[in-house]
């Protein structure tokens, strides 16, 4: 068990909580539903909190189980375009049409 923990304590010791935040497109409720599942679903994700209005996403990590670029490439794969990323055309094209914000918003 002690052996356990010393090859454990490393790991342990450097694996910290991060705050990523960057802009994600999206419409609605139903957007800010899709994205906030799409990034808890990451495994390390400890919170993800996504704002309609100002289109910013924040998400709260472990950064000994993940990253940004992990937790981005999820939002991406439901269909919605981070700031870094655009989602492809075949995941876009399947949000409902309350969501497709590329050519047009919603309240």
């Amino acid at each position: 068990m002690k052996l356990l923990l010393l090859l454990l304590a490393p790991a342990i010791m450097f694996a910290s909580e991060r705050t990523v935040t960057m802009k994600v497109s999206g419409n609605c409720g139903s957007c800010k539903k899709r994205i906030v599942k799409a990034a808890e679903a990451v495994d390390g994700v400890k919170d993800a909190a996504w704002d309609k209005k100002t289109k910013v996403f924040t998400a709260v990590f472990d950064d000994g189980k993940t990253d940004s670029a992990s937790i981005a490439a999820a939002i991406v794969k439901v269909g919605h375009d981070v700031e870094a990323s655009k989602a492809p055309d075949a995941a876009y094209t399947k949000l409902p049409d309350c969501c497709q914000y590329r050519d047009r918003t919603h309240d």
